[in-house]
This record gives structure tokens, sequence and C-alpha cells, in this order.
């Protein structure tokens, strides 16, 4: 079963970064869920979107899933914002490269190193 937290934290330059961390397995069950909660996340985020998705708590990531977080990759960019992943498990981290998804996106291996590297600090 996927659950999903969203908070908002205060980065050191004051820069506001929407957190979203989904735990579980992000698999064709999870789609619509994840789907509303980063399209909630981002409406939390305004105009310039920060966006951190942690990765940290997700014990299986199938490919399916990859569209919901490519489309909110676009949505960040094309609001000039952005978004990083905290990838920490091997699993997910092999099924983004293998998908070659990895290279789309900024990766980090903490959530401190997520939000400075989404505020550009």
């Amino acid at each position: 079963m996927l659950g999903i937290a969203e908070r908002t934290v205060t980065a050191a330059d004051g820069t506001a970064v929407v957190v979203l961390t989904p735990r579980g397995e992000l698999d064709l069950a999870a789609i619509a869920s994840l789907d509303s909660a980063l399209r909630s996340a981002l409406a939390t985020a305004g105009t310039e979107p920060r966006l951190v998705i942690d990765l940290s708590d997700v014990d299986v990531l199938q490919p399916v899933t990859l569209g919901v977080l490519l489309d909110a990759r676009r949505r960040c960019r094309a609001a000039e914002g952005g978004v990083v992943l905290v990838v920490t498990a091997p699993a997910v981290a092999a099924t983004l490269a293998e998908t070659g998804v990895d290279s789309l996106f900024d990766i980090a291996s903490g959530l401190q190193a997520a939000i400075a590297g989404v505020t550009g600090r």
C-alpha cells in the first residue's frame, strides 16, 4: 500500500521547497494516488515551484509510474521551477538507470542535498 506525505520546508536561502515522500510500492495501482499527490504538491508550491520527491522509503519503483514523475518534472520546468529526486535504494536507482530516466532528473542521495540542489545552493 502506498502512503504519501507532503510538507513544505524552507531552504537556507529562504526559498519554500515542497517535499513529497511516497512510501511503499510505486506500481500500477499507485499511479492515480501518486499523480494526485504530485498535482497537489505543485499547487502548494505555487509559481516557480521547487519540488523534492524523496524516494528513500519506496520499496518498488515500477517503470509504469515514471510517466507521472516525468509529468511533474515537465510542469516544474515549464513554470521555471525545479525538481530533484532523493534516491537511496539500489533497486530504485537501477530502475531509473535501466529506463534512462536518471539522466532526466537531478538526483541526490539525501534530503538536505536535494533541497540545496533544487534551490541552486
